[in-house]
């Protein structure tokens, strides 16, 4: 009996041990949505510096690893990147990956490769048959459906993104992680140069994301992402064709097409796209209700009162394409490419009308107002993969760009803008340092920035600007901590106001915490500065009050402060996540405190006795500082209803709001409505549908001199269908855009009251890939 008792305590002893030398043991087996096994996919847990690639079963395996919860960062090649939590146990895992669901695909514009679930900033991934369907004229129109993320338009060609009230120089636009170096921030009517014909996914960072890309990106940044140059070797050909028509609501024809091969390590991409569309047209008046009857009180109605229908001058024509290649090995990429972008687009809201046989006619004087744009750009991009120990990886990117764009008026030429830029960027990301990963950067840009004519209100100016920055992160737990800080330096050198130096200093704390695998509570706090631009500082500034140029695309003369200090931005941000194979979930919401908030004020001017100026007819705006607040919500929920063999039911809901205040009660101007949407879909087989109706209320928080904007209800349907062949794949779509006719005005954008947007259209296309 006592030798049966020692017996049974050494084998419960020795399992013990085994179960303790199992778990510590991560092991799996890697399958994509269909079942079927990955093989030779590499796989990550970054975390502790190891990495495993899967055998022809799908099969991997970590050794020395403590029970708890994992990232495995996962590189499938050309099918993707993404993260996929795991939770430890000791038992063999089986894990799926789905490299289309946006929720697991990793943000390329985070050195620091997280998806969405795995950031404590909020961010958003549009990408595939969804970014299909809703590309728009502009990046901004692509984004307008996004929650946290509005469109300030200015006609159909020009239209940026605005980010929780946020827009501007306050919101920067990416081209793969680089700056567009346009002139895009210097005015509201210059176009984004990020084409999203050519997009193949478009990440939304939310909140201020300073520390990766500098002060322009305190409210938020875009990364528009494309293959002009090729990051993985294509098998065999690749590429895809896509074709897109309009009714004469827009009257869109689109062609876009993509090409990539390659031989032995030699990586080749070629694309190019041709976009037109017509004058949109309008559900009633160009002119609003409000700046109608402003008018007709005033006793200054005049003939844009009878432009209806029709939204005069503003149709669209774009073109452009880009060549690029890259050596691709284990160690990494190097490449380079060439893209040259052409547009030509009209300015809406001015002064002229059609005649009987459609020829412009000039009235009061004025003459249509176009723009004609053309860029060339040159990129260098690289990826050195395990530089030195203790080191991930070495990132490089250098961009140069010749970019011109002109004002027309009638058959002259009022203003040239100029800007020759180089930007260069540096990420240097080591491995784990004691549980700590992170990145170090240097970003650094020259910029010659000239306006040329007798509309050139903006001093030519060379403009230097050079960052450092540095992130952390740590896991311990259910617990990620995320720290970071960076540090700007800017010059800018004019003639009349010679050279000023300023610096800024921004630092940032993230937590997420894993309450389980579902659910996640993210906080970040985040002290953010952005030092003024050009524009802000000495637009119109060496000139005195008769000899003010006025702006003709905006119809007003701005003035800039060569006094304006830097802008200190104090944000937080906490919410809840929720995400499982039948219900993702998300609440946010932010509190904004800016110091020194650079804004255009209203400046109210009666001429003295005998004075004359020539500009009496434009509004007066000149740059102020004063303390504001922005604070806001937005949440979105999506859900499986019910899934009967082939059929799937989903809905959704989502809302947003954002009030932004000067210390002194008043509003700032041109901020965004609250908004309230639903969508419910029916996917069948191959077949996609989804109809969306969002409800933006009326807008009557106003800035001094302000216009209210009437609320208006968006119905958008969109119809798909995939067909399937053994080497390529056709995406058929068609897409119902403001089915209700509703009369719609962006209260963001300047030309609200003067440029609606289009009335019920259509829109049906297709994309053949291959």
């Amino acid at each position: 009996m006592k030798y049966s008792a020692i017996a049974l305590l050494l084998s419960a002893a020795l399992s013990q041990q085994a179960q303790a030398a199992d778990n510590s043991t991560l092991s799996g087996v890697l399958q994509d949505s269909e079942g079927k096994p990955l093989a030779n996919v590499e796989v990550f847990i970054s975390s502790h510096n190891q990495s495993a690639t899967t055998d022809e079963n799908g099969r991997f395996e970590f050794s020395d690893l403590e029970t708890g919860r994992y990232v495995l960062d996962i590189k499938g090649g050309k099918q993707g990147h993404i993260n996929k939590a795991v939770q430890h146990t000791g038992e063999s895992l089986t894990v799926t990956v789905d490299y289309s669901d946006t929720q697991t695909l990793v943000i390329t514009g985070n050195p620091l490769e997280h998806t969405i679930l795995e950031m404590a900033a909020p961010a958003v991934i549009v990408s595939g048959d969804e970014l299909t369907q809703k590309r728009g004229i502009n990046i901004g129109e692509t984004l307008a459906e996004v929650p946290g993320v509005n469109l300030s338009s200015f006609g159909a060609g020009a239209g940026r993104p605005v980010i929780r009230g946020q827009q501007g120089n306050r919101v920067t636009v990416l081209s793969n992680n680089s700056t567009t170096q346009d002139a895009s921030n210097a005015s509201p009517d210059h176009w984004i140069s990020a084409e999203p014909l050519l997009a193949k996914r478009v990440e939304i960072l939310k909140g201020p994301a300073t520390l990766l890309y500098g002060g322009g990106a305190v409210g938020g940044a875009v990364n528009v992402v494309d293959n002009r140059i090729p990051t993985e070797l294509p098998d065999g050909i690749e590429g895809g064709v896509e074709v897109r028509m309009g009714d004469s609501a827009t009257g869109e024809r689109s062609t876009v097409g993509t090409f990539s091969t390659a031989n032995g390590g030699l990586a080749f991409n070629i694309d190019a796209f041709k976009s037109e569309t017509d004058e949109l047209e309008i559900p009633g008046f160009a002119e609003s209700y409000y700046l109608r009857e402003q008018e007709e009180a005033e006793g200054e109605a005049g003939h844009d009162e009878e432009a209806s229908g029709i939204l005069e001058n503003s149709d669209t024509d774009s073109e452009g394409g880009s060549v690029g290649f890259s050596y691709i090995t284990d160690a990494g990429y190097w490449g380079v490419s060439y893209s040259d972008y052409k547009r030509n687009y009209g300015l809406p809201g001015h002064a002229e009308h059609h005649d009987e046989e459609g020829e412009h006619e000039e009235e009061h004087g004025e003459e249509a107002v176009r723009l004609d744009l053309h860029k060339k750009r040159w990129d260098m991009k690289g990826r050195w993969n395990t530089p030195f120990d203790g080191f991930k990886s070495l990132n490089l990117h250098f961009a140069s760009t010749d970019y011109q764009h002109q004002e027309i008026e009638g058959a002259e030429i009022g203003t040239t803008f100029l800007n020759d830029a180089q930007e260069t960027r540096l990420e240097l990301v080591h491995d784990a340092w004691s549980g700590w990963q992170g990145a170090f950067g240097l970003q650094y840009s020259d910029s010659d920035f000239v306006t040329l004519g007798d509309e050139a209100y903006i001093p030519a100016s060379n403009t230097e600007k050079l960052g450092l920055f540095w992130l952390e992160e740590y896991e311990v737990g259910q617990w990620h901590t995320e720290l970071g800080a960076r540090y700007d330096k800017q010059t800018i050198t004019t003639d009349l106001f010679g050279q000023r130096d300023d610096n800024a200093f921004s630092f940032a704390f993230g937590s997420l915490l894993h309450i389980d695998e579902h659910w996640t509570l993210p906080i970040n706090i985040t002290r953010a500065q952005r030092i003024a631009a050009v524009e802000e500082l000495y637009s119109n500034a060496g000139n005195d009050e008769a000899n003010y140029v006025p702006h003709l695309a905006t119809a007003t003369i701005e003035v800039g402060n060569p006094n304006l200090s830097k802008e200190t931005a104090n944000n937080i941000d906490i919410g809840v996540r929720y995400n499982s194979d039948v219900v993702s979930a998300s609440v946010a919401m932010f509190h904004n405190r800016i110091n020194d908030y650079i804004f255009l004020a209203h400046e109210e001017h009666e001429p003295a006795p005998g004075e004359v100026h020539d500009h009496e007819e434009f509004p007066v705006f000149k740059y102020q500082q004063a303390d504001a607040t922005f604070e806001g919500a937005e949440a979105e929920i999506n859900w499986t209803l019910a899934t009967d063999g082939l059929a799937v039911v989903r809905t959704g809901l989502f809302g947003d709001y954002t009030v932004a205040k000067l210390d002194d009660g008043s509003y700032l101007p041109r901020i965004p409505a609250k908004r309230f949407g639903g969508s419910i879909g029916l996917d069948y087989d191959m077949f996609t549908s989804n109809i969306t109706a969002i409800k933006v209320f009326d807008q009557d928080r106003l800035a001094e001199d302000e216009l209210p904007t009437d609320g208006y209800t968006l119905i958008n349907l969109d119809l798909g269908y995939n067909v399937f062949f053994d080497d390529s794949e056709l995406f058929l779509f068609l897409r119902g855009q403001n089915l209700a006719d509703a009369e719609i005005r962006d209260h963001a954008s300047f030309l609200k009251d003067r440029a609606p947007r289009a009335g019920r259209s259509l829109t049906a296309g297709f994309r053949w890939t291959f």
